[in-house]
């Protein structure tokens, strides 16, 4: 795993079991993992080249909603990649909390 992804995460103050599944995904998908990695030492989204599920990257999605800004915003795509009916449902309701 990425140690620029892990150095990340280690300034966060997430639970470990959390903390383990989120480095799983991104260890499943190193596409999305580079972009992530391009996104914390920039402190932006990549313009040129950068991955689009079913019409949505990360830029876009962060556009969508303040809780997707960064490292959401890769997450979802992730949640695209996995799970696109589920995901796509998210963004149709407006990412509604329950």
């Amino acid at each position: 795993m990425s140690e620029i992804i892990k150095e990340y995460y280690s300034k966060a103050d997430i639970m470990p079991l959390l903390l383990k599944t989120k480095l799983s995904k991104f260890e499943k998908h190193p596409d999305i993992a580079n972009e992530f990695e391009y996104w914390i030492k920039n402190n932006s989204y990549m313009l040129e080249s950068s991955i689009s599920i079913n019409g949505y990257t990360a830029e876009k999605l962060a556009s969508l909603s303040e809780y997707l800004d960064g490292e959401g915003a890769f997450m979802m795509l992730i949640e695209l990649r996995e799970n696109p009916t589920k995901a796509m449902t998210k963004i149709e309701n407006g990412f509604e909390i329950k």
